[in-house]
């Protein structure tokens, strides 16, 4: 992606909880369908046997597994999640997005206030925390919708482990940690048509050349380069 779209986010609480719930979505998704996979059939073979041998016991328990397995199917479409067992994660985040003291206030008054720029390699998030860059081939390029907007997530995989190690983004990989998630307001959207489609090709394009198939990771001076913050550029290297 060419750079030049800068753009502001100014973030409470409400909007972490949707970034959050955008980063653990697909793997949320894969629990709760996993629940419902075991659930309805437990319940509905339970029912069946309750009303067999008419066992009160059996029809009600039978019940009730058919009743948490509609939950889980309705979970999954919006994940509940509880940030006050998170409250680490939350303070971390915020630190690191401009918040000027994240240790103390209640996590219902923190705020973020960053700069968001995308560039050719990547995207920078910049704030009086310092300057946070996360390169495109670290992404998962499907996009995940939210109700604040589009969201791109760190991808997974052993493919991932190499090269962000190696390019030193290692801290972005945590079990929950949502640094280095690329977010792009709704109104930004609205401004920029293309721009979801034009951040998708980026991450695929970045993937293909620096991964390949994933067993060796291939980073070239000009990434480097733009990593430690300096003005890289593919064809000042020939990359």
């Amino acid at each position: 992606m060419e750079g030049g779209i800068t753009y502001s986010v100014r973030m409470g609480l409400d909007g972490f909880r949707d970034l959050f719930r955008a980063r653990q979505l697909r793997y949320m998704r894969k629990l709760f369908f996993m629940c419902t996979f075991f659930l309805a059939p437990l319940g509905a073979l339970m029912l069946v046997s309750g009303l067999t041998a008419f066992q009160p016991d059996a029809l009600l328990c039978g019940a009730l597994f058919l009743a948490a397995a509609v939950a889980c199917v309705l979970f999954s479409r919006r994940p509940p999640l509880l940030l006050a067992t998170r409250e680490p994660i939350v303070r971390r985040w915020f630190s690191q997005h401009g918040s000027r003291d994240a240790s103390r206030p209640p996590l219902s008054e923190l705020t973020a206030s960053y700069e968001v720029s995308l560039d050719e390699f990547g995207f920078c998030e910049r704030s009086v925390s310092g300057v946070l860059r996360t390169p495109w081939l670290a992404l998962d390029e499907r996009p995940v919708t939210g109700e604040e907007g589009t969201y791109f997530v760190l991808a997974k995989g052993k493919e991932a482990s190499v090269a962000y190690n190696m390019i030193g983004i290692n801290w972005a990989f945590r079990d929950e940690d949502v640094s280095g998630v690329l977010f792009l307001p709704n109104e930004v959207i609205e401004k920029n048509p293309g721009l979801v489609e034009g951040v998708r090709s980026s991450v695929r394009e970045a993937r293909a050349r620096y991964l390949g198939t994933g067993t060796q990771a291939a980073v070239d001076g000009s990434l480097s380069v733009w990593m430690r913050g300096g003005p890289a550029s593919s064809e000042s290297t020939g990359a």
